[in-house]
């Protein structure tokens, strides 16, 4: 029974953290697609550029940037100094862990809902807008409806890439089902647990798909 509890309690937090990171990569994909694609920002050749560097990077590597960034001798903390701000405290644990996956995961929904955007007409948040609404409320009016396949795609990618992430939730010190994974592979010879822990871990994949 506590086993069970335990293997539950996994499975509790590699789903909390699945659903921050499709969350948060919804999020900041969509809207960084909305601004590339619908905005007059400058430079939009260089911010679709930058959308996609992510791709290039293991989310260990994010986590590593993020947990060099805060904490008493962080980056952060040094810049912030001199103003009479911080420290700025250490991220780790959950949100460190979604921070990280999703700055992985992001480009994958900008990509879908960039494509996704120049397959529809300007001409709708046009009008929109001519009938009162801001750039926003226009996207949000017009578009929005018609991105939702793109969104859910970009959503599931994204959670996949949470449920399978080994690096960052170990560097951030958050315990999911492939962290135990590891750990119980690694502390002894009887490796079944960790046979159970994947078969957990496949059974959740199988039912986000």
């Amino acid at each position: 029974l506590l086993r069970a509890l335990h293997y539950l309690r996994l499975a509790w937090r590699t789903l909390t953290l699945l659903v921050g990171v499709a969350a948060g990569s919804v999020l900041v994909g969509a809207s960084t697609a909305w601004l590339v694609a619908r905005t007059e920002l400058p430079w939009r050749r260089f911010w679709a550029v930058m959308a996609v560097l992510p791709l290039a990077m293991p989310s260990f590597v994010a986590a590593l940037a993020l947990a060099g960034a805060t904490g008493t001798s962080g980056l952060a903390s040094r810049v912030l100094a001199p103003l009479g701000i911080g420290p700025v405290p250490r991220l780790e644990g959950y949100w460190g862990a979604t921070l990280a996956v999703v700055a992985s995961t992001a480009p994958y929904v900008y990509l879908l809902t960039a494509a996704a955007l120049r397959r529809i007409d300007p001409a709708q948040e046009e009008a929109a807008r001519v009938l009162g609404r801001g750039p926003l409320g226009a996207f949000v009016a017009a578009s929005l409806p018609q991105l939702r396949r793109a969104l859910a795609a970009g959503a599931l990618l994204a959670a996949l890439y949470a449920v399978s992430d080994f690096g960052a939730v170990a560097l951030m010190r958050y315990t999911t089902i492939t962290r135990a994974i590891f750990t119980r592979y690694e502390a002894g010879f009887d490796r079944t647990p960790a046979a159970v822990l994947g078969l957990v871990l496949v059974a959740l994949a199988v039912l986000l798909l």
